[in-house]
């Protein structure tokens, strides 16, 4: 499988919090602002549904309004812009869309078409307006707003990493960062800018909760990975996995380069970097840049917030936390079943298997429910003929890794309970040896479309 990954732009401005960025009160009253359709274009732009609509009629006009700037094959920020805007959205609930509004404009309209926006939209459950349109227009927005740096631009996606709040009818703007805390972003959003029309809760400081000191590490949690990942094995249908336990699920030295540089491994076919791409829907982990002794700090934290949670565990935890965690047996990518034809009672599977523990297992067995029997099979010469025979076990060794693929050792699939759906999602289950079982997930694919997900 080949996972197309353009290399990360240069972005100015990525720092988790902006304290110092500017506020910009441009007016007073509604009558006296000067920010109103004689400032801003009224510039056509292309919603993620295809709905045309203006940029200052229909986007800003009498509007507490967020905007930032992305686009969608970056490898680094802007995939974490819209994360945390995800939490914004979350603490904000349903006032956005109502009198609070989040919109993302694609600086890369010929990429970024609007069927390409849904996409990046769903992935990251991000229920706002993402919009696209001409080049030229964009740039004219940019420029308005602030966020156009003549000397960054050098042809490429370089640009400024800020984003805007403001109130239109007010004539009161901000310059914010998009990793600025969300409740802080949400408090802004949800009370500055609309004259605190929703009063706060009462409360006494003396309430407050003493504050703690924190670990560069747990800062580094909170503020980059937070936003994805939960670490309690609570939440998951998260953006990414829970990292509850990952410092022991993963090889250490892998775990490292993948936190250091995640688009590289993409990029290099890593097979277990490729199930995780494949496994949360074609959304790749961001690279955030950080250094070996963030990575380090990093993993520190999550070790031991795993062992915090063991100790808090209760009858009232996770599962994860009761039954201590549960390591898969190998590492499974490129799990793919060719769709089958009507009227064919067989099909065949593939998938690559790595064995990142000590100790050697064997696989001795797969079914599924979607089947009415699964086999292994390789291709053997038996009086001079070439003839196909089952294969009774794999053997895994420390390390090793096996792949599955058309002219090799394969599975052959038999008695489909149902008519295969290309891109459905089939459940296998790999038994071992030694007793475990994993439960892994195979994409149906065309037959032309299965050398593709060979992780070559």
């Amino acid at each position: 499988m080949h996972v197309d990954v353009k290399p990360a732009k240069k972005r100015i401005g990525a720092v988790p919090l902006l304290v110092g960025a500017a506020l910009l009160i441009l007016a007073g009253g509604v009558g006296a602002t000067p920010w109103g359709a004689g400032y801003f274009p009224n510039v056509p732009l292309v919603t993620q549904n295809g709905e045309t609509v203006h940029f200052f009629d229909d986007v800003i006009k009498n509007k507490i309004v967020a905007i930032n700037f992305i686009y969608t094959t970056c490898a680094d920020t802007c995939p974490l812009e819209t994360a945390h805007l995800t939490k914004v959205q979350k603490i904000l609930g349903d006032r956005v869309g109502k009198d609070v509004f989040f919109y993302s404009i694609s600086i890369d309209p010929e990429h970024d078409t609007p069927e390409v926006l849904k996409d990046y939209a769903q992935l990251f459950k991000a229920n706002w307006t993402f919009l696209t349109g001409e080049e030229q227009d964009i740039i004219l927005l940019r420029k308005k707003l602030g966020l156009y740096l003549e000397d960054i631009q050098d042809g490429s996606l370089n640009h400024n990493v800020s984003m805007i709040i403001g109130n239109q009818a007010t004539g009161r703007w901000m310059k914010r960062s998009p990793f600025e805390n969300p409740y802080v972003l949400a408090e802004q959003l949800g009370s500055w800018l609309t004259g605190w029309k929703d009063p706060p809760r009462g409360g006494d400081y003396a309430d407050a909760p003493a504050l703690r000191t924190i670990s560069d590490g747990e800062r580094l949690f909170r503020t980059r990975c937070e936003v994805c990942h939960s670490i309690d094995g609570s939440n998951p249908d998260g953006i990414g996995p829970d990292l509850l336990g990952v410092t022991r699920l993963r090889d250490y030295n892998w775990l490292v380069s993948w936190l250091r540089a995640p688009d590289e491994m993409i990029a290099s076919g890593d097979p277990i970097a490729l199930a995780l791409y494949e496994q949360y829907n074609g959304l790749a982990m961001p690279n955030m840049r950080l250094s070996q002794v963030d990575v380090a700090d990093l993993m520190e934290f999550m070790d031991a917030e795993t062992d915090r949670q063991q100790l808090l565990a209760t009858d009232a935890a996770p599962p994860i936390l009761k039954t201590g965690i549960q390591r898969d047996v190998v590492a499974v990518a490129n799990a793919r079943i060719r769709r089958s034809n009507p009227g064919e009672n067989t099909t065949a599977g593939y998938l690559t298997l790595v064995n990142l523990s000590d100790e050697s297992e064997q696989l001795i067995g797969i079914r599924s429910a979607a089947f009415g029997k699964i086999e292994v099979h390789e291709m053997a010469v038996v009086r001079d003929l070439p003839r196909m025979r089952e294969v009774e076990l794999l053997e895994l060794p420390a390390g090793g890794r096996l792949e599955l693929a058309p002219g090799g050792k394969h599975l052959m699939l038999f008695r489909p309970v149902a008519p295969l759906v290309a891109r459905q999602q089939v459940s296998l289950t790999l038994v071992f040896a030694s007793g475990a079982e994993q439960t892994v997930l195979a994409t149906v694919l065309e037959p032309d479309q299965l050398l593709l997900g060979g992780g070559k």
